[in-house]
């Protein structure tokens, strides 16, 4: 039986590699608007409960490509693409303490799963 983190992490995968490889055979990266479309599409409540302050959508995930294109070459190897993924699970276990209503991405009756991280 398949757990729920391998059923992930195969999602990450094909998730992945439906905008990487919109030409067959001639690439296995995420150009910088295959990137945005991808997070926009995929990570909608994710992107509106962990915004940073005086950040736009668009702005916010300009700054993860930015911090993900580790060489510079203006996209992004799968590799790169886990960093961006590390910064977002990052982003969302931390909000994930104050309840969001993805809806408005304004606190309400939220994700928060209930736990703190202080000691016992």
């Amino acid at each position: 039986m398949t757990s729920k983190l391998e059923k992930a992490l195969d999602d990450v995968i094909e998730v992945y590699h439906k905008y990487s490889e919109k030409k067959p055979d001639s690439d296995d990266f995420l150009q910088k608007h295959e990137f945005k479309q991808l997070v926009k599409q995929h990570a909608k409540s994710f992107l509106k409960c962990t915004l940073p302050r005086g950040k736009t959508e668009d702005e916010y995930i300009e700054d993860l490509f930015k911090k993900a294109d580790k060489n510079r070459n203006g996209f992004l190897h799968f590799e790169e693409f886990g960093t961006v993924l590390a910064s977002l699970a990052i982003h969302a276990h931390n909000s994930s303490h104050v309840p969001c209503d993805p809806a408005s991405g304004k606190p309400g009756e939220g994700h928060g799963h209930g736990h703190g991280h202080g000691p016992n």
